[in-house]
């Protein structure tokens, strides 16, 4: 599915919903500008899929924006990966406000992507990364697992919080 954006601004704020694939074909992002003085929120949760021609041209997108303050919401997992695969794949203002964790159930295979949202399952105090690992359960009532390395996934949130 091709790039698809949706634009909204209100209260000195932008918001950008991308829906689809950030790939070779997603050069429409150049065009985009945003009010300086305004901040940008960046909706991700119908990304589908990223690959290295669109991790480029995302990148220089989002270098060159000005704005008050960038964040980012509902990030999947393969935006995550490249956060953390990626030296500098955001600017250091970027500020991840929520993304998705995959769980894993082995007993009945089921996985299920859980939102993690900042203050809630995750916060720094003192500088300090605090997480906290909510449990789900599969639809038999089994516990389920992370479906990460927890230490190399969340690794993102040290830059980016």
């Amino acid at each position: 599915m091709a790039l698809q954006l949706a634009f909204s601004v209100q209260d000195k704020c932008t918001t950008i919903q991308l829906k689809g694939s950030l790939n070779e074909y997603s050069s429409m992002l150049d065009g985009v500008e945003v009010n300086p003085s305004f901040d940008l929120h960046i909706e991700l949760k119908d990304l589908q899929a990223i690959n290295s021609l669109g991790i480029r041209n995302f990148h220089n997108w989002i270098k060159k924006i000005k704005c008050q303050r960038l964040r980012l919401f509902y990030c999947p997992r393969a935006f995550v990966n490249q956060m953390n695969l990626v030296e500098g794949f955001l600017p250091e203002k970027a500020e991840i406000e929520s993304f998705f964790v995959p769980y894993f159930s082995e007993t009945t295979g089921e996985d299920k992507m859980v939102l993690f949202t900042k203050f809630l399952e995750y916060k720094k105090e003192n500088d300090k990364l605090i997480l906290k690992i909510p449990e789900f359960y599969d639809n038999d009532n089994n516990k389920m697992e992370l479906d990460v390395f927890k230490d190399q996934y969340f690794r993102f949130l040290e830059k980016y919080y």
